[in-house]
This record gives C-alpha cells, structure tokens and sequence, in this order.
C-alpha cells in the first residue's frame, strides 16, 4: 500500500513540476542534446524577450506528458550590463546553486539545461513597449526574492512555479490575461501555447520548429 502511495504521490507532483534536474540513465525518456545560440542571435536579442526550453528531467517529461505541448520551462531575458541573462525560478532541487524560487543566470547556462536541441525565444508584442515593462517587472520579482511555488496554485504572488512568474508579469504590465488556460480535473495548467500567437509574440528563433504548427489556432476560454 505505501508503495503505491508512493508512486500516486510521485505522479502528482510531476504533473505540474518545472523541475529540469537530470535524467539519470536508466530513466531517460528522450536524449538530451544540449543546444547552442548562433552568434548573431545574441545581436538580436532586446531585454523582455521570452525564453523557453524542454526540460532534460523526468518530472519535466511528466509535465509535458500530461499538457501535451512540447516545452516545460520559460524565462525572460534580461540585459545585465553587457551580458545577456534569463530571470526564471525553479525549485531548490532543480539547481546547482539550491537556490529556491526567482533567479538568474546566464543566458548560455538556460540554454544548456534544454532537452533535444528544443528552444524557442519570441518578444511580446501584445502592448506598446511590452519587452521594456516585463523586463521591469522580471528584475521587481528578482529583487523580491520570491520563493518557489511547490503547491502550484495560481491565486497569491507570494510564490512562482516557472510559467506562474511569466503569467503575474505580463497581468502587472496589461492587467489582461495573456496566457492560454487550460483546466484539468480540478487544476489549471498555463500553457506554452500562449507564446505561439502572432499577435501577442514575434518570433525570435527558434531552434528546433515544428513544421507541422503544433499548436496552431487555440480557443482562450477555459477548457474543461
């Protein structure tokens, strides 16, 4: 009975993780193949750009699994004097500094913890000046130190998981809600479709793209 308890209890928290911690071999469900920027995308990058990349760890392929889309990670980036940076949070586990909620680090260092070369970096669009305000307001959560989100609810800025951070931004710079919503049983999950909508997002690069338009058009009302 523990046992099962157990693996039930493992299910659940994986279904909403941003965890990127490494797969260790015998569980490895796809191959992580570390991708790299090309150098003049560094030449094009403005600060409120939107990073997001697939995870190299198992709660993240559980994630994926369960939203169907193909990444599990988001950040926005930021230019820290000449260096490129991505504000993002994860939880304490899921980083070498242990760090527990907002944080930064290099550009180059996000990059390296994507899975299958899957990366995609867009710019919001969606309001005059929208890369200026997110960033504003990426640096106001870092500098609030705001802990990481291990209980996944949407309702109190006290507390981010990674796609969470992005939604309190962008409803502090439009007062709207930009993300897509999706709900499930009696969770809501906030999709990486949003970053897909011309409207809202100019794409950047995109390292690995779907030829196919995976997402394709999406109904924002709520789905059961």
């Amino acid at each position: 009975m523990k046992k099962y308890l157990f693996l039930f209890t493992l299910l659940l928290a994986s279904l909403y993780s941003c965890s990127d911690a490494p797969v260790a071999d015998n569980t490895k469900k796809y191959v992580h193949v570390p991708p790299s920027l090309p150098a003049d995308v560094y030449d094009n990058l403005q600060s409120g750009d939107c990073i997001l990349r697939k995870g190299n760890g198992p709660l993240s392929y559980h994630l994926m699994n369960t939203t169907k889309e193909e990444y599990s990670h988001c950040g926005v980036v930021v230019q820290d004097g000449k260096d490129w940076k991505v504000i993002h949070t994860l939880g304490a586990s899921a980083n070498e500094g242990s760090v527990d909620g907002v944080q930064i680090c290099s550009i180059d260092e996000f990059v390296q913890y994507a899975a299958d070369s899957m990366l995609y970096i867009c710019r919001p669009v969606f309001m005059d000046s929208a890369g200026t305000k997110v960033s504003e307001r990426a640096w106001h959560y870092l500098d609030e130190s705001v802990p990481f989100d291990h209980h996944f609810s949407m309702y109190s800025t006290d507390e981010f998981y990674c796609s969470e951070l992005l939604y309190y931004i962008f409803k502090d710079v439009t007062e709207e809600r930009v993300f897509d919503i999706k709900k499930k049983h009696k969770s809501y999950m906030l999709m990486f479709s949003t970053f897909f909508h011309k409207e809202k997002f100019e794409p950047v690069f995109h390292l690995k793209p779907n030829e196919d338009d995976w997402y394709g058009e999406f109904d924002y009302s709520i789905k059961e």
